[in-house]
């Protein structure tokens, strides 16, 4: 092979690698966005100093995500619109729900949470 053959593989090989990694990036979590509908906020997350006091969480993904500290103080997300969210296996310890609605949420332990669910998934 020639070094002209070489450098052109490489430098496609190390677009292509760029590239990959550009869109595994953008697909995974982020957990400094701003709350919002459909945000991915799931494993690894940790938002036990976050006020989510009637925000949009309008099919978020917060599987495995964190919303108590270490003294079992929850997230405040009282009134908060968590319809369609996933919540399964989040750490809920501690989290204020007072009016959050649930509709249609898959819930920490696997349920989904029926329309008019408000407060808790029933």
């Amino acid at each position: 092979m020639t070094p002209k053959t070489i450098f052109g593989r490489t430098a496609f090989l190390a677009a292509a690698l760029a590239l990959v990694l550009t869109a595994a990036s953008e697909a995974s979590a982020a957990c400094d966005d701003p709350a919002g509908p459909q945000v991915d906020w799931s494993a690894g997350c940790s938002l036990s100093s976050v006020d989510l006091r009637k925000s949009n969480l309008t099919g978020a993904n917060l599987s495995g995500a964190l919303l108590s500290n270490a003294l079992m103080e929850g997230v405040n997300l009282s009134g908060a619109n968590m319809t369609d969210a996933n919540l399964s296996g989040a750490i809920l310890d501690g989290a204020d729900l007072t009016g959050a609605k649930l509709d249609g949420a898959n819930w920490t332990d696997g349920r989904v949470c029926a329309g008019g669910s408000l407060g808790f998934c029933e």
